[in-house]
């Protein structure tokens, strides 16, 4: 029973891991970029802005690559248009993903985005994913469609209870709205229509047990989805997260625009680090190593851009006139909403991923030792 029971650890910990460069949507096929970091302003004016990762040109010099298929992404009316729809043969819903075909290692993204969140069950996501599993993202969900997550994990451990979910000011499904992410060496800020919605300072991520920080360090991804919630790696996880959709007629379709984006690299002389031995480890002068002693706050510099990736003294908004809230009513509780997301559900097990793993490997343990 003891190979079983070490084989049931193995698969439990790997359905909740993410893959390299792919977040929490089962339908991402995980293509990584091969180019460095290079600014970006994209308007998606031109239909050449895109390609399908089914009929790229080694000639095309398009900034975003569809990855799924069926390929249900498309620029239209001057912007990028993701599509969620009934499959053909009404099994379920086929969603879409775009990426940028550089990595970003640090640096400004901002987006105009209008959300596909509809009804319960749709995801709409921005995401910076890593080789390794570890992700910064802005998701919209359609059981909350009025807030916008900011959120992250590492390592391939998805965690969703963590996010901060604020209430935004307009429908972030019926306009677009501006997002921004500032990624920085020691510092990773969210915003939303111009106010700051979610700082995490490096040096406060450090796990003492662990001797790391979690903090995302490696070169990723930059990608745009929408997708279904019981599409997943963990369908339960993210039901409870984001609702299940229900069955719509075969020609329903919910639809994530992103208007514009630019990217502003913080450096684009680190590639990825190989996880190949024969490889040669290319890592960031600038940044003290992910494991070992915590270094004091000044030992990971800020660098000589002192005001790289910050608001303008009077940012644009969409309504000045109205701030984002975080606050919640009986009906809208945010924190019982989010504590329910590492609670058990009826759409599957939704229990937080830390402790049932260790739960099982103390069980693996004591059957290997005769406990």
């Amino acid at each position: 029973m003891k190979a079983p029971i070490l084989l049931g650890v193995v698969s439990l910990f790997m359905g909740h891991a993410l893959g390299a460069c792919t977040g929490m949507n089962a339908a991402d096929r995980g293509i990584c970029p091969t180019d460095k970091c290079q600014a970006l302003d994209e308007d998606f004016s031109l239909v050449s802005a895109l390609d399908s990762s089914s009929s790229i040109s080694a000639s095309s010099n398009s900034s975003f690559i569809s990855e799924q298929q069926p390929d249900h992404a498309s620029i239209k009316s001057g912007g990028l248009v993701l599509s969620l729809k009934r499959s053909p043969n009404g099994s379920g819903y086929e969603g879409s993903t775009a990426y940028f075909r550089r990595w970003i290692h640090y640096g400004t993204i901002t987006a105009v985005v209008r959300s596909g969140s509809t009804a319960p069950g749709v995801v709409s996501s921005l995401q910076l994913q890593d080789s390794i599993g570890s992700s910064i993202d802005m998701d919209w969900v359609g059981i909350s469609s009025n807030r916008v997550q900011a959120n992250y994990y590492t390592s391939g451990q998805l965690e969703l209870s963590q996010a901060a979910a604020p209430i935004l000011p307009i429908d972030p499904t019926d306009t677009f709205i501006e997002y921004r992410i500032v990624w920085l060496p020691n510092s990773l800020t969210w915003y939303a229509n111009g106010l700051a919605v979610r700082t995490v300072n490096r040096r406060d991520t450090w796990a003492e047990g662990e001797q790391r920080f979690h903090y995302p360090d490696q070169p990723a991804r930059l990608s745009f989805s929408i997708w279904d919630s019981a599409n997943s790696i963990n369908p339960g996880l993210t039901q409870a997260w984001a609702g299940s959709l229900a069955t719509y007629s075969t020609d329903t379709q919910f639809t994530m625009a992103v208007k514009s984006v630019t990217v502003q690299c913080y450096s684009n002389f680190t590639m990825p680090v190989s996880h190949d031995t024969n490889a040669t480890q290319t890592a960031s002068s600038t940044l003290a190593p992910t494991t070992g002693t915590p270094p004091a706050p000044s030992s990971v510099p800020s660098s000589n851009l002192s005001n790289f990736g910050r608001e303008p003294e009077q940012p644009t908004r969409l309504d000045s006139s109205r701030s984002i809230s975080s606050a919640v009513s009986p009906s809208d509780d945010l924190s019982n909403w989010l504590a329910g997301i590492t609670s058990t559900s009826s759409s599957g097990p939704s229990q937080h991923l830390g402790t049932m793993v260790g739960i099982c490997m103390a069980i693996s343990i004591a059957a290997l030792f005769g406990l």
